[in-house]
């Protein structure tokens, strides 16, 4: 029966792709040729999309909820559990006695890199990537589903129980027909079949994988060529200050601000409201300071600090291999410097004749005082130099948290391991605080 219906333009004849597992990963394999290839239009879940089919396991992935949740009488789940960059699932379902069927595919990471901040923030339901639905139209749904029946997709075993040798177990067929759920798992029939002949499961897992392969392979490929041209593009905007080597590092200008996860997290300052560590701290200094309820006026001095970069005339923020934010927040009349380590410190004075050099001195809690002054350069807005605020001579450049928007993110990219910081050139600290010297 004819159950996949044609389209593309293609300008050879090809045979349906098939899945197969090698230790390397999912990889298709049949003739290629040059196609005029259409788009499969699909949804993009992300989190704020309601999605009754998924949801958050306890390792903080979006995945399928058992299909005996299913809210259907009728079922078929396909999945492919790739660990190698592809999570996938097919699934057909029966409303109003009509067929319904989409393809979900999920892109994923062989070593998954864990952003804590981002998990905090959405309380553990976050993840890099998120699922694509593709509803499927090209396929005669009536059709396919016979001939699904028809490879008895209801009563085969797994094939643990039939094939004793060791064997990748990759695609899991789950059920629900009128209220009866059973499943099956079943890998590459490849070999089972060249040892086996006359054995009809092989034949049957083998037709079943070539059915769903040839439905989903366009859309899979559709993922990866938009992933690939994305990369691209990425390769040819970008601006390296280390190219990537073999591992994948590489020192890179990101120029997405306005939709970011790295520009999004270093100006994010959720992490740096009061918790149990903080009022540890906070206790600690009530020996150092006759009441340190008593607030310290500021003025016009900005509450909310981020460390800013230099490099070739420009002003970056930087987000670190190690992955510690560098950022100074006033509370109160506390100042709270996140560092490799949190320090909170109190206000005993902050003093300022021109709103634009501000001096600034602190109590720390081990009771010794320290003093440091805060001096904005006339341009760009928001910018300032932080002298001797780590000892006498040292000087740091910060930007008012409210005006990091107008600057570019410089990415130390570790997707492995973590790799040396970069290092930044100091700006000339005294043309930026008096640019009209001779």
């Amino acid at each position: 029966m004819n159950y996949f219906r044609k389209q593309y333009d293609f300008k050879c004849i090809i045979n349906p792709f098939t899945y197969f597992f090698s230790l390397l990963g999912l990889v298709f394999s049949g003739p290629s040729c040059i196609a005029q290839q259409a788009r499969y239009p699909f949804q993009e879940i992300t989190r704020e999309v309601i999605a009754p089919e998924l949801e958050w396991n306890i390792r903080g992935h979006r995945e399928f909820k058992s299909i005996a949740q299913s809210k259907s009488d009728f079922e078929i789940r396909f999945d492919v559990f790739a660990k190698w960059h592809n999570r996938m699932a097919t699934v057909i379902t029966r409303k109003d006695g009509k067929y319904v069927a989409n393809f979900y595919h999920k892109q994923t990471e062989s070593l998954p890199k864990h952003e804590q901040d981002s998990s905090i923030k959405y309380k553990g339901e976050w993840e890099r990537y998120n699922f694509k639905k593709f509803p499927i139209t090209q396929v005669n749904l009536d059709s396919l589903v016979e001939q699904l029946l028809t490879h008895q997709i209801l009563s085969l075993p797994d094939q643990s129980k039939i094939y004793k040798k060791g064997f990748l177990s990759p695609f899991l067929v789950s059920y629900k027909v009128n209220g009866k759920v059973g499943s099956f798992r079943f890998g590459s029939p490849e070999d089972p079949i060249r040892e086996h002949p006359d054995e009809p499961v092989y034949q049957h897992y083998d037709a079943i994988l070539n059915m769903y392969s040839k439905i989903t392979t366009p859309m899979y490929r559709q993922v990866w060529d938009d992933v690939e041209e994305a990369y691209k593009k990425e390769q040819l905007d970008t601006i390296f200050l280390r190219k990537p080597h073999s591992e994948g590092h590489s020192v890179y200008v990101d120029k997405n601000k306005d939709d970011d996860d790295y520009h999004n997290m270093l100006t994010d300052l959720e992490d740096t409201i009061a918790d149990q560590d903080y009022i540890k701290k906070f206790h600690q200094l009530k020996p150092f300071k006759d009441s340190v309820a008593n607030q310290i006026s500021i003025g016009k001095l900005p509450r909310h600090w981020i460390p800013l970069y230099n490099y070739k005339g420009n002003y970056y923020l930087y987000w670190p291999s190690n992955r510690v934010r560098r950022r100074l927040s006033i509370y109160g009349n506390t100042l709270v410097f996140n560092d490799m380590e949190r320090s909170v410190s109190s206000l005993n004075k902050v003093s300022t004749k021109d709103n634009k050099t501000f001096e600034v001195r602190t109590t720390k809690v081990n009771g010794s005082q320290a003093d440091f002054k805060i001096r904005f350069i006339p341009y760009p807005m928001g910018i300032a130099v932080f002298e001797d605020f780590f000892g006498k001579g040292s000087k740091m450049l910060m930007v008012d948290a409210k005006y990091a928007a107008f600057h570019l993110v410089i990415v130390n990219h570790t997707p492995k391991n973590m790799e040396p910081e970069f290092i930044f050139e100091d700006p000339d600290y005294e043309e930026l605080l008096n640019p009209k010297r001779k």
